[in-house]
Parts: structure tokens; C-alpha cells; sequence
């Protein structure tokens, strides 16, 4: 005897709900995401091995550009802030410039990932350098020196960034490169 098959009973899938969870999470990223800031100058990194990585927070970067362009940023908005009233707004008022022009400045140095050290010669480099690094420190002590400079930088540039960080009793540096391989043993 055959059995009797019974009837199918249809069923509907609301795919309402897994919509909305796939927005929200689209939402979530879009609105968690950061990108990386724009460079000041492009920089090709030399090739290197390291064991250390480079610290998260409480950095003061010196990129120099392959021109020997020489620029000084820190990373958190507060050590920003206080160099900004340290240094840049006493050159402003010194110069003679109104309230006005000093906010507009303050704007847009909030939103500069680094300042432009700037100088007729190396020597005039090296010194309004030393003063910001220790304006920087002076508002962070925790910072911590970091040297990002091009393949075919100036080797001059380079080392008188170096000896400022001594100077200014930060002996202790880190450089960024490029990571390469180790060698295999």
C-alpha cells in the first residue's frame, strides 16, 4: 500500500530584521572607523628589521620629507593645544596679529597632524626645533621622540634632529622603517 503523503504547508521567512541588522552594522563601522590622516610630506621609508614596535600613545613625531622639510606633531589633541598656547600664539601676538586671526590659526592648527619647523638655514632649523620639542615636552613629559624620515633624506637633517632629541635630554628615540623580513637562520 502507498502511504498518503500529506500536504506541504508553506512558510514565509521576514528577512526584515537581518536588513536592519546589516545596516546597523554597516552604520557602526562607517561611524567607528578611522582613517589614516593625510602624510605632510611622502615619505619612502628605508627597509629594516625590528624586534620593538612602535608605541601607541604619547608620541612626538619628526617626519622629515626627502627635501629635508622638517615637520613636528604630536598625538594627542591636549599636548596640541598647549603647545599651540606656548609657542605659536606668543610669534602671533608678537607679530601683531588680533584675536580674530589667533583663533582662525588655533582652528586650524587643531586640525594639523604636524607644524612645518621653519628656517633660513639649518642652524635657524634646528633651533626653532628644539624650542617646540621643548614646548612639547613641557606639556606632556610622557612623550615619547619618534623619527620618521625618507629613504633619500639629507643625512645632515637627520642627525640634527637626533642630536636636538639629545639636547633636549631625550637620548632615547625610536625610527620608523619599512618592516622587512629576518633573515632565515
Amino acid at each position: 500500500m502507498s502511504k498518503v503523503k500529506s500536504k506541504r504547508v508553506g512558510f514565509k521567512l521576514d528577512m526584515t530584521p537581518m536588513v536592519d541588522v546589516a545596516f546597523l552594522l554597516l552604520t557602526f563601522f562607517m561611524l567607528t572607523t578611522q582613517f589614516k590622516p593625510p602624510e605632510l610630506a611622502k615619505i619612502d621609508l628605508p627597509n629594516a628589521t625590528a624586534d620593538r614596535k612602535l608605541p601607541d600613545k604619547d608620541i612626538l613625531m619628526v617626519v622629515i620629507g626627502e627635501k629635508s622639510e622638517v615637520f613636528i606633531g604630536v598625538d594627542a589633541q591636549p599636548t596640541r593645544e598647549a603647545m599651540f598656547a606656548k609657542t605659536i600664539r606668543k610669534s602671533l601676538e608678537s607679530a601683531g596679529l588680533g584675536a580674530g586671526a589667533i583663533e582662525d590659526s588655533l582652528k586650524k592648527f587643531r586640525l594639523a597632524e604636524g607644524t612645518p619647523v621653519r628656517g633660513n638655514d639649518m642652524k635657524q632649523v634646528a633651533e626653532n626645533l628644539e624650542r617646540l620639542v621643548i614646548d612639547a615636552r613641557l606639556s606632556n613629559p610622557s612623550l615619547r621622540p619618534v623619527i620618521k624620515a625618507d629613504m633619500n633624506a639629507n643625512y645632515e637633517t637627520v642627525e640634527m634632529v637626533m642630536q636636538t632629541f639629545k639636547k633636549t635630554n631625550m637620548p632615547t628615540f625610536n625610527l620608523i622603517t619599512s618592516m622587512e623580513a629576518k633573515p632565515a637562520e
